[in-house]
């Protein structure tokens, strides 16, 4: 989960020939395990890497909710502290 002040770095991910490979192995042995003909079980996994895209746009959601949250919280006890020292300052001049 992101965090407000201490995010890590993003890695930047690159795709190698032995995982396009490797997929296509897996997609294949698929089609052969379920008698389906290999694009309909391209379709169905691009189904759910959809299923996955959305997912993580809720999850997101929620971390950026989050975020919000925790800036509103620290925004209050600006206002807060702004205040008390406003207080503070009309007493010490009466």
């Amino acid at each position: 989960m992101g965090t407000l002040f201490d995010q890590d770095a993003r890695k930047s991910l690159h795709i190698e020939d032995k995982a396009i490979i490797s997929e296509i192995e897996i997609l294949k042995k698929i089609a052969s395990k379920t008698k389906l003909s290999i694009d309909q079980v391209i379709k169905i996994s691009e189904i759910k890497q959809l299923e996955r895209k959305n997912n993580l746009y809720v999850s997101n959601g929620d971390i950026h909710d989050e975020q919000m949250s925790g800036i509103g919280l620290l925004l209050d006890k600006i206002d807060s502290s702004l205040g008390r020292l406003a207080i503070a300052v009309e007493n010490h001049g009466s």
